[in-house]
């Protein structure tokens, strides 16, 4: 949580910092008669660009997607997935799911966590999961907390990123700076399609997570059978496993 914390006020203080150099250096070229209107065009149009691809670009402001709302649960309103259009949404909705993983050598363990959803286009996240390691009764325990900006947000196809922090005890027991990427495509007859990554960073080490996944949905409850590959050093774990999930 102090890396989400540490990175807001960074980027906050860049911003500012950013800005009041440039209007000072704008006067400046004003007075010596250096200044040049074309690169404040290229540098906004490329500004432009960076938000239109990240957060939203201008020909979506018009579309249903801009005030796409929350659903109180996928497959609420017929085919509607994670947004609603037309139907009426929720302000926010809080999501627990439990996992049970198996991998190729029989090894056992599991996973739990919750996802809360809010301002139609935010989540956080909170994973923790206890890895089997190379030894007997050796492991790795990850505890990863992300916030997630939903980039696409229609009535079948849910995609964001976003940034957290995750606290790996054993091979490292420190926190580490970690991005990751999402997408969930609803199909007909209360069914998904829901993929995932995320790395996270200890410098020199790295642990990369991919998962893929088949959601079924019934009311508030959601059953899943997934494949998930663990990547950290001195160790690769691949696995089949079960889930449920429940929408609050």
């Amino acid at each position: 949580m102090k890396n989400l914390i540490y990175i807001l006020i960074i980027f906050i203080a860049i911003q500012t910092a950013n800005g009041q150099q440039n209007h000072k250096l704008q006067q400046k070229q004003q007075e010596t008669g250096c200044y040049n209107p074309l690169r404040d065009i290229v540098g906004w149009f490329l500004a432009e660009i960076t938000y239109g691809i990240l957060i939203e670009s201008f020909l979506e402001k018009d579309t249903p997607m801009h005030n796409a709302g929350i659903t109180p649960y996928p497959y609420f309103y017929n085919n509607e997935g994670n947004y609603t259009y037309n139907r009426k949404p929720v302000p926010f909705r809080m999501e627990i799911h439990a996992d049970g993983h198996l991998t190729p050598v029989k090894d056992y363990f599991g996973s739990t966590g919750f996802k809360l959803r809010f301002l139609k286009r935010a989540s956080i996240q909170i994973d923790y999961v206890k890895l089997p390691g190379s030894l007997r009764n050796d492991y790795l325990s990850q505890t990863d907390i992300s916030f997630s900006y939903h980039r696409i947000r229609t009535r079948r196809f849910d995609l964001w990123y976003g940034l957290g922090t995750m606290f790996a005890e054993n091979p490292t027991n420190h926190n580490a700076l970690t991005y990751h990427i999402g997408s969930e495509l609803f199909i007909r007859n209360h069914l998904s399609v829901e993929g995932q990554a995320h790395w996270a960073y200890f410098n020199p080490v790295t642990i990369k997570n991919y998962q893929i996944q088949l959601n079924y949905f019934l009311s508030h409850w959601r059953f899943a059978v997934s494949l998930k590959k663990f990547r950290f050093p001195g160790n690769r774990i691949n696995s089949a496993g079960l889930g449920i999930k429940y929408n609050f």
